[in-house]
């Protein structure tokens, strides 16, 4: 007799593990930020084909679902997978073999780096990234004597920061044929000593130094996107919004998405100009590329007094800044846009720069309009020009690690009217929401300290210890959401990712702590443990 109550136990049991349905991947035991409508938390989440097909209690999926891959959370927080809505996945693969400038305290520093780089790896060019010289005892821009003593021969280009700015020895000079009073230098791009360039170029002709370096052919510039993809990896991040592509970059990240090559999600924007749209005269997506934007430049950056301001910069009032980009031009390309559907994106640190850019949207977006057109950075808005973003809905496409790597000196620069800069909460008032991204390479790749700028507004040394102008602090759930959800808003593709929501992409970061919950002292140090793309493990801490 009880032989046969236990073979129909056994029955029973194998024809209820029969009847679930089976799925390729399920996570289970954990603290699963949803990110949806109402920011519930759940427990459970179960996944076929790459898309998240059941969200709920572990007893919910368990008992209807089965796998061969089952993955215990052991309570761990999960959250959708990252998404930077703002950053430069060449200049991330290109910085990785470039020689790392970034933190140095001095000129000096950097001199030594670059020594032992060229001792280590003989190069013919010497290219490094992200000298930022308000970190230096003197806060002024260097010249390039001691670059022409140790290098007399080799091109040497250090760029800032921020990108906007070079430092390059007179070999590189030479290289690309510049001499001072030259007419295609645009006027305030030479930084002169004695009437004698001193080695430090900014905006445009810092870019012409590109010129000089032999372009990467398609292998090369294949694993440079794939060491930047597997960095992003590391930081959780399984989208992003790269700002700035060439047809090249198009069309080597197009045959990746055929051969299957690439897993990250890239929402690319495109650089205009007369080649590149008659190549590409429409939006479209392939695989885990999106193409339907266009990214311009109103001027430069605040460290380097690129930026345009209405007013003169309170620290040189010589200078009102440099307008990157002509009005006409800017126009003119936005026009285009309009006309054959693509997204606006325009660069935008001084208030002026933002007056521009809001008119000029102003001038084609109707009311109530759904296109999306992003104002990148968004740094100083002036208080007459806040309302436009919301009765135009423009986008505000913030970076909260550039108001923490700022705040220090950017007051110097601005003086009062700092009181309308990295105001991110009155940013997000307009809308309802906004989206936020690193701005790497010029800003670290991790995400989680894009959610400790946002929430705490102090820098990695905990300073100021009350915080960087807290009113405009975001919340522990809005900051969460601008790097997931309202990323994925940015770039038209919320309905298929930036949650965990049955039929959205089973993209997913797993931390070792709770962002929402650690402590103030601990968030910097979290660590991604596991990464998620359509399902598949791309990267682990294990």
């Amino acid at each position: 007799m009880k032989k046969g109550v236990f073979g129909l136990l056994a029955a029973l049991l194998i024809t209820s593990c029969q009847m679930k349905e089976s799925v390729d991947l399920i996570i289970y035991n954990g603290n699963i930020y949803t990110v949806d409508s109402l920011f519930s938390t759940s427990n459970a989440v179960a996944v076929n084909d790459g898309v998240i097909v059941s969200v709920g209690s572990d007893n919910e999926i368990l008992n209807q679902y089965r796998s061969v891959r089952m993955l215990d959370l052991e309570g761990k927080a999960m959250y959708p997978g990252f998404n930077d809505a703002h950053c430069h996945i060449t200049g991330l693969g290109a910085g990785l073999l470039r020689v790392d400038l970034r933190g140095s305290s001095s000129f000096e520093e950097i001199i030594g780096r670059l020594e032992k780089s060229q001792k280590d790896s003989p190069s013919d060019y010497i290219l490094g990234d992200g000298w930022d010289q308000n970190l230096w005892p003197e806060k002024s821009f260097p010249d390039n004597s001691k670059l022409n003593e140790l290098f007399p021969n080799t091109p040497v280009i250090l760029s800032r920061i921020d990108f906007h700015a070079v430092i390059v020895n007179e070999a590189a000079i030479k290289r690309l044929g510049l001499k001072p009073g030259d007419s295609s230098i645009l006027p305030g791009e030479a930084i002169l000593k004695d009437g004698q360039f001193s080695g430090v170029f900014l905006e445009n002709t810092a870019d012409r130094f590109k010129e000089i370096l032999p372009e990467p052919d398609g292998k090369e510039m294949r694993r440079m996107l794939l060491a930047a993809e597997a960095e992003c990896f590391k930081y959780g991040l399984t989208s992003i919004s790269s700002a700035g592509a060439d047809l090249a970059l198009v069309e080597v990240l197009d045959s990746m998405q055929i051969e299957g090559e690439m897993q990250l999600r890239i929402d690319l924007w495109l650089t205009p100009g007369k080649e590149m749209f008659e190549k590409i005269n429409k939006p479209y997506s392939k695989g885990r590329l999106r193409v339907g934007t266009i990214k311009m430049f109103a001027d430069g950056a605040l460290g380097s007094r690129g930026a345009l301001m209405l007013k003169p910069y309170s620290d040189q009032a010589s200078t009102l800044g440099i307008q990157a980009t002509p009005s006409s031009v800017l126009d003119s390309n936005a026009r285009w846009a309009f006309e054959n559907g693509f997204q606006v994106a325009i660069h935008c640190i001084g208030d002026a720069a933002n007056r521009l850019a809001l008119n000029l949207y102003s001038k084609y977006l109707p009311e109530g309009n759904d296109l999306r057109w992003r104002i990148e950075h968004a740094q100083i808005i002036h208080p007459e020009d806040m309302e436009l973003f919301g009765k135009y809905n423009i986008v505000p496409s913030i970076q909260p690690t550039h108001a923490t790597s700022d705040m220090l000196w950017a007051v110097d620069r601005v003086g009062e009217r700092i009181k309308g800069a990295y105001a991110y909460k009155e940013l997000l008032n307009q809308n309802g929401w906004l989206p936020s991204g690193t701005d790497f390479p010029i800003e670290q790749v991790n995400p989680i300290l894009t959610y400790f700028a946002a929430v705490q507004r102090v820098n990695l040394d905990f300073v100021p210890q009350e915080g960087f102008q807290m009113e405009n602090s975001l919340t522990p759930e809005e900051a969460l959401r601008s790097m997931t959800i309202w990323a994925a808003k940015a770039s038209f593709e919320e309905r298929s990712k930036g949650s965990i929501e049955k039929g959205k992409y089973a993209d997913f970061t797993i931390l070792d702590k709770d962002i929402l919950t650690a402590n103030r002292e601990d968030i910097p140090s979290i660590k991604v443990l596991k990464t998620f793309v359509a399902g598949k493990e791309v990267y682990s801490a294990e």
